[in-house]
């Protein structure tokens, strides 16, 4: 039946009809705690091994296998089980006679085999178990016996009669032979008569590539017929068996001379014995007729077995019986068998019997799956049984590490240690622990939500790394390694600095730890999905190709519809190319997560059209919009069609989700970057090189899809590329066809660590490679956090082994800051990195009452580093005791607590502030500060911003005289600075009269909080609508003390004062507002939008659109009511801007005339506005994103978050230059005060001089 179709259809076929009967595999219980084992059994291509064996597992002295020895001869004839036994005596004279015994025989000893291994795991008290039984032709028969389908009885039968059945029927057989007579009667008459193959036949092995073979099969069945050239068995993807009739094989000898690629090897002598022959069809009724006379009883197995004949699982009597029967006529569907066992995912596969012929199987058939002979010797089961045991004892313990409370116990390490020392000596031991941790490993790992222990992960950890880097330690020693960490060197020679090393943890046997480098690295810094326009594929080729992809994965099914759906014509060529690609990333995103899962990975195109797919994986246009140009520019039309059709998919382009490289090689991801890039790409003058360059500044492995490329094609800026080029679209879906990438695949499986995916979600938001956030992390640390804030520090949460509690380790470094700084900047420029050193000074100099709100400072490093772009750079390494507790900002993210509840808290940080920290060494102010401290402030770190990013701040964004922001018209920041400048009275209110202490930086990334739980069950009281009373009791339980209130990071630079002499207005720490009034919150976390429109000439024009529904703007409810010419509403209180003035008044006594805080200092309101306007003035240059290699992608896009700052402080200074000059007379809810130049003006809201009043209260 399967004969007639094409070889590649045929085995489609059988793997078709595999996979429904493999359904039942969920039906099979497995054995907790056992291997799950696939017993397979050899054929009769194997019985040359098998010669003189008086070393027979039937004298092995096991009860089960005397008892099996005795059914077998008793089922012969034979009173003594010994003369079983395949040794010269044994066998009989006579031909037919000769070859019954050697089957019987044959399948006895295979059988004894099996039972002694598991009499032998037995006594060991390890009971092996199989998962299935098979075995190839012949061997199926063991397997049907072995599942417990037939007896021994029958099967010996069955063995007995098999061999000499075909050749009567073949040749028709002696008449003067007993045996010929015997089985000829269950022959039709036509087949006695004339036998079915009167000539030899040649047994050809035809090998080539899996197209090669299947385009040579399909011309051989339309150049021979059947009688001539027969397929008998499809034994692997490049091999195929064919018989050949003798009088035929010179016809054939010269047919195959036409396909150069496809050998042709005589795998044995010419026979007539043609099993798996339609010529031999008659057979299976003789067989039927034998079996049914000789009372053969088919049982459902006990266990499975996997059919050759392409039926799948059997499970039933029936199919077992149908798949003995398909050994006459039917063909070997050896590569369906193989699959079958693979989709089993057994633990391993064991040859049960000698020759090796089933492992040569299952290698040439590429199987992962671990396998061994078993031939009976005593070597291979104790390497059997002591991987299953010990690999067992692994697991368990992982097992009981999962639940909370257990710990890592030497017994753990032994057993890894145990098992390292075997693998050393057995491949096969490597393989099968191998593929257990893999599997371990990727379970736990890839799941979204993982819950066990931290003594699991840690020996999990353990066990992952030793085998990573078996090659680097030493088995007899018993090491073991703890960590391995990929790390970018920071200190050395010029050959060393910017190299990726990695540094082992090892552990010996006596409990010693050292640490160990190697620069021989294996995992990539950084992954690359390549996207070209297929070059060189035709459009057969590549049809052929897609059509198993689109036949048998679901997902790319579903793409196709979904283009032809949105209008693609399916007949255009551009859509099979372009889908081809597109669909082959998002299905090696689905079968291979492991390679995405923990990699700092980007995508790619190498050429116009590679570009066009390489946006659309990355999520910045929909697929269907790139389909018309990519037609276009795969037919050549001309550049200014092709360029219209670009700009009419570039009205769909957004912000990418994935980074996309630039032509220059470096990450973009603005929809502003992505169409400049775009546009350069389609009017030639980008990617026009036959090298793409990559520059990630890091070690690279490229994953090309679709093409072959070459790791001289991309240019990585010196550092080491590596290259996986994914052809064939199977080669995703099923391992073994791409060892490269199974190869990747099992590296990046071993690195799947909780802190690698700590430490790559936090470099990735901070575009750093994670080996630079591993530089800081010295061995015998684990990372269990990352500070979220600060602009241009790092800050990682760590525990040393042996340690007691959290340590925090502050870097701030030059070679970590996008803007570059005067390293000998003073005051309000002092550099990042030296500000660390001030900051350790102030910690460790704070008074006793005030010490409790400020974190304990341990140890402080300065030092330099190799720059990577020369010189040298400066950094300060700051390491404090960690302060437990929730940060402001990420409580309002994760929770969007009620602004009511905000609104307290503020109230105790600034209380806490006001009563504790500022009275602290207060003295009157100097005066004269303005200039230093805030108008050279803001020009000085906006010449820096203008020096960083020239083409973002550039004379058309800063030097005009005014700007619109969101469609409000407002000075520019020089005018501003004017205005200031030449007021003389306006200074005299700006000037603060006194200085003290001050944290300095109070933005509430810089705040902690201890106990949240106040807080939540306000929350909860207000959400559920409680009464007044309640909710107001929980709001007054919100205190200082309740919360613990802490403050991280202190700003150490006051008014010509810095780190432990710090002194400055105490205005600066009203900087919770900015947070939510400021809307810095969701500036710093980029949830808005922006568009920038500048030209020479022209009012520079800005809009910020933050996202609807964001985190913060549910929690702070800001409606802009001061920009936009709204007002407050005290008595019904929606926002923050409702309780701005009902917080500062119970803060500082605003409503008291005789308030100490409105005596000395008045006009605070105006210097509030003031302030606030400045700070985010000169806070452009902390929020610079570089890109991997350090380089800065100067677009407004890029550097949105300066931008957007920069104008969020143009409106505050604007407003408070309006209050000076009287224009405005109220702020949020409370009257300006009357102004001393400008006594005797209209005022509006004010009761007397020097109190305030709430307007509209």
């Amino acid at each position: 039946m399967f004969s007639s179709l094409p070889h590649e259809n045929s085995f489609r076929y059988f793997r078709e009809r595999s996979r429904r009967r493999n359904e039942v595999l969920r039906k099979i219980p497995a054995k907790t705690g056992q291997a799950r084992l696939v017993g397979f059994f050899p054929g009769l291509g194997s019985r040359s091994a098998y010669q003189d064996l008086t070393d027979s597992p039937l004298n092995s002295g096991s009860a089960e296998v005397a008892a099996l020895a005795r059914e077998a001869a008793a089922a012969l004839g034979l009173s003594d089980p010994r003369k079983l036994l395949l040794v010269p005596e044994n066998l009989p004279e006579r031909g037919l006679a000769r070859q019954g015994f050697l089957g019987a025989a044959f399948l006895a000893h295979n059988l004894a085999l099996e039972a002694q291994l598991r009499a032998a795991a037995e006594e060991r008290g390890g009971p092996l178990s199989f998962l299935a039984y098979t075995g190839e032709s012949f061997g199926a028969l063991a397997a049907a016996v072995a599942g417990g389908a037939l007896s021994v009885r029958d099967g010996v039968l069955i063995a007995h009669a098999f061999t000499p059945l075909m050749l009567v029927a073949a040749e028709g057989g002696a008449h003067d032979d007993p045996l010929a007579n015997e089985l000829r009667r269950f022959l039709p008459d036509a087949v006695r008569a004339e036998p079915l193959v009167p000539e030899p036949y040649h047994v050809v092995g035809l090998r080539a590539e899996p197209d090669d073979l299947s385009a040579v099969l399909h011309e051989v069945a339309k150049a021979f017929s059947e009688a001539d050239v027969e397929v008998h068995k499809l034994y692997s993807p490049r091999q195929t068996n064919v018989y050949v009739r003798a009088g035929a094989r010179a016809e054939f000898e010269a047919f195959l001379r036409n396909f150069p690629a496809v050998r042709a090897e005589e795998l044995k002598p010419p026979t007539t014995f043609l099993a798996h022959s339609r010529r031999l069809r008659a057979a299976r009724p003789a067989l039927e007729r034998f079996l049914d006379e000789h009372g053969v009883v088919f049982r459902d197995p006990h266990t499975p077995v996997v059919s050759n004949s392409g039926a799948g699982l059997l499970t039933t009597a029936a199919q077992v019986r149908d798949a003995v029967l398909a050994l006459t006529d039917e063909v070997m569907a050896s590569r369906t068998t193989v699959e079958t066992v693979e989709s089993l995912q057994p633990d391993a596969i064991l040859e049960l019997g000698l020759g090796h012929k089933s492992l040569d199987l299952l290698a040439d058939n590429g199987i992962e799956t671990p396998a061994l002979a078993y031939t009976g010797a005593a070597a291979e089961a104790d390497v059997l049984l002591r991987t299953v045991s010990l690999t067992g004892e692994l697991l368990d313990g992982l097992r009981q590490l999962y639940a909370p409370g257990r710990r890592v116990e030497p017994r753990h390490h032994e057993t890894l240690r145990t098992l390292v020392g075997l693998a050393a000596e057995s491949a096969f031991t490597e393989q099968y622990v191998r593929r257990t941790l893999t599997r371990t490993i990727a379970d736990e790992m890839l799941r979204p939500e993982r819950g066990a222990a931290p003594a699991f992960y840690q020996f999990l950890e353990t066990c992952q790394h030793t085998w990573n880097f078996q090659d680097r330690i030493d088995a007899a020693k018993g090491e073991l390694v703890l960590r391995a960490r990929l790390k970018k060197r920071l200190t050395g020679g010029p050959d060393q600095v910017g190299r990726a090393y990695t540094e082992l943890e090892v552990l010996d046997a006596t409990g010693t730890v050292s640490v160990r480098d190697t620069t021989d690295t294996t995992r990539p810094e950084v992954v690359v999905c390549h996207f070209d326009g297929l070059p060189g594929l035709s459009g057969d080729e590549l049809a052929r190709r897609a059509r198993p992809m689109l036949d048998s994965q679901p997902l790319a099914a579903e793409i196709a519809d979904e283009l032809v759906r949105h209008g693609a014509d399916p007949a255009e060529p551009a859509l099979c190319r372009l889908g081809y690609q597109y669909t082959l990333f998002h299905l090696l995103h689905l079968h291979r997560p492991a390679l995405f899962a923990q990699s700092d990975y980007y995508l790619a195109g190498a050429d116009p059209l590679g570009w066009l797919v390489a946006l659309a994986a990355a999520g910045a246009v929909p697929l269907e919009e790139i389909v018309e140009p990519y037609a276009l520019c795969l037919r050549g039309a001309a550049r200014e069609v092709v360029e219209s059709a670009v700009d009419r998919m570039i009205l769909s382009l957004t912000s990418a989700e994935l980074p996309v490289v630039s032509p220059d090689g470096v990450p973009l991801r603005s929809r502003k970057d992505l169409e400049a890039a775009t546009r350069a790409v389609f009017a030639g003058k980008a990617l026009t090189e036959p090298v793409r360059r990559l520059h990630l500044n890091g070690n690279c492995e490229v994953l090309s899809l679709g093409s072959p490329l070459d790791p001289g094609d991309v240019d990585t800026g010196g550092y080491e590329t590596a290259a996986v080029s994914i052809v064939d679209p199977e080669e995703i879906w099923q391992r073994r066809l791409n060892p490269a990438l199974d190869a990747f695949e099992d590296r990046c499986v071993f690195t799947l660590t909780d802190e690698n995916e700590r430490v790559v979600r936090y470099a990735q938001s901070r575009r750093l490679l994670s080996s630079t956030v591993h530089a800081y992390v010295e061995a015998g640390e684990r990372i269990t956090g990352f500070g979220k804030g600060g602009s241009e520090s790092m800050t990682i949460f760590l525990e040393r082994d042996g340690g007691d509690g959290v340590t925090v380790r502050k870097i701030l470094s030059e070679a970590l800051t996008t803007a570059r700084w005067n390293p000998d900047g003073k005051g309000v420029m002092l550099p990042p990195f030296a500000k660390a050193r001030k900051q350790a000074e102030y910690l460790q100099a704070l008074p006793e009452p005030v010490r409790r709100y400020f974190p304990e400072v341990h140890r402080v490093v300065e030092r330099e580093i190799p720059a990577a772009s020369g010189g040298t750079a400066r950094e300060v390494i700051c390491e404090m005791a960690y302060v437990t507790g929730a940060e402001v900002s990420r409580f309002v993210e994760r929770h969007s607590p009620p602004p009511a509840v905000i609104a307290r808290l503020y109230e105790q940080i600034f209380q806490v502030l006001h009563r504790n920290v500022h009275p602290v060494n207060r003295a009157p102010a100097p005066g004269g500060t303005l200039e230093e401290s805030y108008f050279r402030k803001i020009e000085d770190r906006l010449a820096l911003c203008r020096r960083t990013a020239p083409a973002t701040f550039s004379p058309e964004l800063l030097d005009t005289e005014r700007i619109l922001i969101d469609g409000v018209s407002y000075l520019n920041h020089g005018a501003l600075l004017r205005r200031f400048r030449e007021h003389p009275e306006y200074r005299e209110v700006l000037e603060p009269r006194y200085h003290g202490l001050v944290m300095g930086d109070t933005n509430t990334e810089n705040i902690k909080i201890g106990d949240v739980e106040p807080l939540l069950r306000a929350q909860r009281l207000i959400e559920a609508n409680a009464p007044r009373e309640a909710v107001d009791r929980a709001l007054a339980d919100i205190t200082a003390d309740s919360l613990g209130i802490k403050f991280l990071d202190p700003r150490a630079i006051g008014y010509a004062t810095d780190g432990a002499a710090t002194r400055d207005d105490a205005m600066y720490d009203n900087k919770p507002w900015h947070n939510s009034l400021g809307h810095y919150d969701e500036i710093h976390f980029e949830q808005f939008r922006l568009r920038v429109d500048t030209g020479p000439g022209r009012t520079p024009s800005v809009d910020v659109e933050f996202l609807p529904g964001n985190a913060y703007q549910k929690a702070y409810r800001v409606r802009d009511v001061t920009a936009r010419g709204g007002r407050v509403d005290h008595a019904d209180p929606q926002g923050m801007e409702d309780f701005f003035a009902p917080v500062m008044t119970a803060v500082y006594g605003l409503d008291d005339p005789d308030s100490p805080y409105l005596r000395d200092d008045p006009y605070w309101l105006v210097r509030f506005v003031f302030l606030m306007g400045t700070h985010f003035t000169a806070m452009p240059p902390y929020h610079f994103q570089a890109e991997l290699d350090g380089t800065l992608t100067d677009t407004y896009q890029t550097q949105r978050r300066p931008v957007a700052i920069y104008c969020e402080g143009i409106k505050w200074l604007n407003w408070a230059l309006e209050m000076l000059e009287g224009r405005r007379t109220e702020f949020l809810g409370l009257a300006v005060p009357a102004l001393p130049h400008l006594a005797g003006q209209s005022r509006r809201d004010l009761d007397d001089e020097g109190s305030f009043s709430l307007v509209g209260a």
